[in-house]
C-alpha cells in the first residue's frame, strides 16, 4: 500500500517534470523563434535590392549594334552568344594583318566599318576593319584587358586603373571619363543606354553612356572579372567566388543567386529561359532563371550547406534554377560558350570542342584539335570557330563536328574569334599580331 507522503512526492515530481517538459517547449520555441527572425531579418538584408525609389534611367536607350558586320563588344552582343545566324563562310586568305609589337591581351569590337584594339603598350587603335590602315590610336594611362564596346556615336574602354573612358568613335577625342575604385579586368558593355563595368574588389558600375554620370552600383562578393550578360530586364553577373547574380534591372532585386562552387572567370551567356556558365573545372551548366528564388529559401539553403559541411548532411542542396550540369574536362577550365540554334559550342584548354544541347545538355559530339585551346569559340552560320596554340584555326560543321578546314595563323590563337558577315579576326597575345582573313 503507497503511503499518502510517497503519493504527494510522486504526484509532485510528475508535476515537475511536466512544467520542465513545458519550460523547455517554451525556451526551445523562443530560441527557434528568434533564430527564424534573424535568418529572416539576415535573409532579407541580404537579399537586397541595388536601388530603391523610382528607377534611375539613362540620357538615352542606346545601345551597341548587332548587324551582321558587327561584333560590338565582348560576346558579339549584350547576351554574350558570340554567334552570328547567316553566313557564307571563309576560305582562309589573309586581307591584312597588324603587328602591335606588344602583347594583344583582348579581342577586338568591329562596329560600323571600324575595328577598335586594346593593345598592351597603353593604346587604343582604330583600324578600317576591311584595309587594316590605322584610322587614329590614342594612348591612355594603364593598360587594358579588355575588348571595347562600342554604339554608333562612341566607344568605351575599361582600364586597369579603374577609369572607364568614352571616346569619340572617329576622331578618338574623350567624351567622358569615370573613375572606379579599383582595378578592371572585365569588358564594359552597353545596354539600353547604360555602360556596365566590373572591377576588381566586386563592385559593378551602370554608368550613363551619353553623360559619364554613376546611375547606380551593385556589390558582389567576390571579384569581377567577365562582363555582365543582358536579356530584355535581367542582367546575369559571375564573380571569381563562384557565384552568379541574376538582378531584375527594374525593380533592382537580386532574382536569384547560383552557386557554381568553382572560380568564374567567363561571363553567363543568356539563351531563352537559361543562362549557360562554364566553370574552371571544365564544368558547363544551364541555369533556369525565371526559378524565383525567396530571401527565406536562400537562407535555408545556405544552412543546408553548412549542415553537409560539418557533416550533418548526406549531400549537398542543389542550387535553385540548376537544369543540368556536365563535366567536359575535369583537368581543364572551359572558355565561355558560343550559343546558336538550341546547341552551346565550348572549348577546353585540353584542345577539344564540344557541342551540347541546351535543352538537356546531352553531348552530341566532341572535336580535337590536337593542341592547347586559350581562345573561345564563335559560332557562324552552318560552322564554329575555334584557335588553339599550335597557330590554327579550327573551321567546324556545326551540325556533324566534322572539320570543314584549318585555317594556319601563324601564332599561337588568344582571346575569342571573332566573326563578322565578310572577315573573320584572330588574336596572337604572344605575339601582339591580329589578322583578318576572308
Amino acid at each position: 500500500m503507497t503511503s499518502p507522503l510517497r503519493s504527494q512526492r510522486d504526484a509532485w515530481h510528475a508535476t515537475a517534470r511536466r512544467s520542465a517538459r513545458s519550460r523547455f517547449r517554451t525556451r526551445w520555441l523562443a530560441f527557434a523563434g528568434m533564430v527564424g527572425a534573424i535568418l529572416l531579418v539576415w535573409s532579407l538584408w541580404a537579399s537586397g535590392v541595388i536601388f530603391t525609389g523610382p528607377v534611375p534611367l539613362p540620357a538615352t536607350q542606346t545601345n551597341a549594334p548587332v548587324d551582321a558586320d558587327d561584333w560590338a563588344m565582348a560576346g558579339r552582343d549584350a547576351a554574350h552568344t558570340a554567334a552570328v545566324p547567316f553566313h557564307g563562310g571563309f576560305e582562309g586568305e589573309e586581307l591584312w594583318r597588324f603587328e602591335s609589337r606588344h602583347p594583344l591581351p583582348a579581342a577586338p569590337a568591329v562596329s560600323g566599318g571600324q575595328l577598335f584594339l586594346g593593345t598592351g603598350d597603353n593604346r587604343l587603335v582604330a583600324m578600317d576593319s576591311a584595309s587594316g590602315d590605322v584610322l587614329w590610336e590614342r594612348r591612355i594611362s594603364s593598360v587594358t584587358v579588355t575588348t571595347p564596346a562600342v554604339t554608333q556615336g562612341a566607344v568605351y574602354v575599361a582600364v586597369r586603373d579603374g577609369r572607364l573612358l568614352a571616346l569619340d568613335r572617329r576622331e578618338g577625342a574623350e567624351l567622358w571619363s569615370f573613375q572606379a575604385d579599383s582595378s578592371s579586368f572585365a569588358s564594359p558593355t552597353v545596354y539600353r543606354g547604360v555602360v556596365y563595368a566590373g572591377s576588381w574588389n566586386g563592385t559593378l558600375y551602370a554608368v550613363d553612356a551619353q553623360t559619364g554620370e554613376q546611375l547606380w552600383t551593385f556589390r558582389a562578393e567576390g571579384s569581377i572579372v567577365a562582363p555582365p550578360a543582358f536579356q530584355g530586364d535581367l542582367m546575369a553577373l559571375a564573380t571569381d567566388d563562384g557565384l552568379v547574380y541574376v538582378i531584375d534591372l527594374i525593380t533592382g532585386k537580386k532574382r536569384l543567386i547560383f552557386d557554381t562552387v568553382n572560380a568564374l572567370t567567363e561571363s553567363p551567356v543568356f539563351t531563352g529561359d537559361y543562362f549557360l556558365i562554364g566553370t574552371g573545372r571544365g564544368r558547363l551548366a544551364a541555369i533556369d532563371w525565371t526559378r524565383l528564388e525567396y530571401p527565406l529559401e536562400r537562407a535555408l539553403r545556405s544552412w543546408r550547406q553548412q549542415f553537409f559541411i560539418w557533416g550533418l548532411q548526406p549531400e549537398p542542396p542543389l542550387p535553385k534554377g540548376l537544369v543540368w550540369g556536365r563535366v567536359l574536362s575535369r583537368d581543364s577550365a572551359l572558355s565561355g560558350p558560343a550559343v546558336l540554334d538550341g546547341v552551346a559550342y565550348a572549348g577546353s584548354r585540353d584542345g577539344r570542342l564540344h557541342a551540347l544541347s541546351i535543352a538537356d545538355g546531352t553531348l552530341l559530339w566532341e572535336y580535337d584539335t590536337g593542341a592547347l585551346i586559350h581562345s573561345a569559340p564563335a559560332a557562324a552560320g552552318r560552322s564554329v570557330y575555334i584557335g588553339n596554340d599550335a597557330g590554327e584555326v579550327h573551321v567546324v560543321d556545326r551540325a556533324t563536328g566534322e572539320p570543314v578546314r584549318i585555317i594556319p595563323a601563324g601564332a599561337p590563337v588568344s582571346g575569342r574569334i571573332v566573326v563578322t558577315e565578310h572577315r573573320l579576326y584572330v588574336t596572337s597575345e604572344e605575339t601582339g599580331t591580329l589578322i583578318a582573313l576572308r
